[in-house]
């Protein structure tokens, strides 16, 4: 498989990651609140938010390929790939950490292997440095995403 068509086959692995999530993210929140009544960061869970963060993430990262595809320069899309491959460490601490299997582990494991797998082994090491960064944003954006959402969801 050629670079540039695991570029285009990415956000479907994406996807696949996110709708093990979507199904099985409600019932894991509703068991981990019941032994966190008090966790802040859980009451701003809601299924609607989750989809509508799960759909903007997916709307950048079929922008950022436009975006790279129209000027022939892949350097963000491929910090955005590495970035999801670390992002799966996320899930494996969680799981350690909770001992209970958090939703995304098992396809977010699959689909990095496979991601690892199909990048060019030529990339420059400074991106996977530049991946954190990127990784930084992107936490930052579901952070920020949640509590807008959560605002939103208030005031009615």
């Amino acid at each position: 498989m050629t670079s540039m068509q695991f570029y285009f086959l990415f956000p479907a692995l994406f996807m696949l990651h996110e709708l093990e999530e979507i199904i099985w993210m409600p019932s894991f929140v509703k068991k981990l609140s019941t032994h966190f009544p008090d966790n802040r960061i859980l009451s701003y869970y809601t299924p609607f938010a989750f989809n509508a963060i799960v759909l903007e993430q997916f709307l950048i990262l079929l922008l950022s390929l436009f975006l790279s595809h129209q000027f022939n320069n892949y350097t963000i899309y491929i910090t955005i790939v590495i970035a999801y491959i670390y992002h799966v460490f996320g899930h494996l601490i969680q799981t350690v950490v909770i001992r209970k299997y958090v939703p995304g582990l098992l396809t977010g494991i699959l689909t990095s292997l496979f991601s690892l797998c199909c990048l060019n082994t030529n990339i420059p090491i400074e991106l996977f440095g530049y991946s954190l960064l990127t990784l930084l944003v992107i936490i930052l954006n579901l952070v920020v995403s949640f509590m807008i959402l959560h605002k939103i969801s208030h005031k009615k």
